[in-house]
């Protein structure tokens, strides 16, 4: 959620959903699967996670009239350069939120800097 706007990436197809009290629901074909975060910053779009072995991935791209066109795709690892492991992950508006185990500190991700 982003002030007034949701945004969704929903099973199995995961398009990209906006919704707006303003206008009709907004649709976007998609290609990441299993995402379990997404920021979204003007036409700027990031998801992180995966399946099997994807569950670090992060990936970037720009929503067009017609799709959401993956730009990079990467590992999102730590500050130490490590990955994640076992995390939790929460995101709204530009930003996505990971904190990993022990669960003491937060993470961010954000599209908007």
């Amino acid at each position: 959620m982003s002030g007034t706007t949701a945004w969704a990436c929903t099973y199995t197809d995961f398009p990209l959903v906006e919704i707006r009290p303003d206008r009709p629901v907004r649709v976007w074909p998609n290609q990441v699967r299993g995402a379990k975060a997404l920021a979204i910053h003007g036409e700027r779009v990031a998801f992180y996670g995966g399946y099997g072995e994807e569950v670090d991935r992060l990936t970037r791209g720009e929503l067009t009239e017609a799709s959401v066109e993956p730009t990079d795709v990467g590992l999102l690892t730590l500050p130490d350069g490590h990955l994640p492991g076992r995390r939790r992950a929460v995101s709204r508006g530009s930003r996505i939120y990971v904190q990993a185990e022990p669960f003491t500190a937060w993470g961010v991700v954000d599209l908007s800097s």
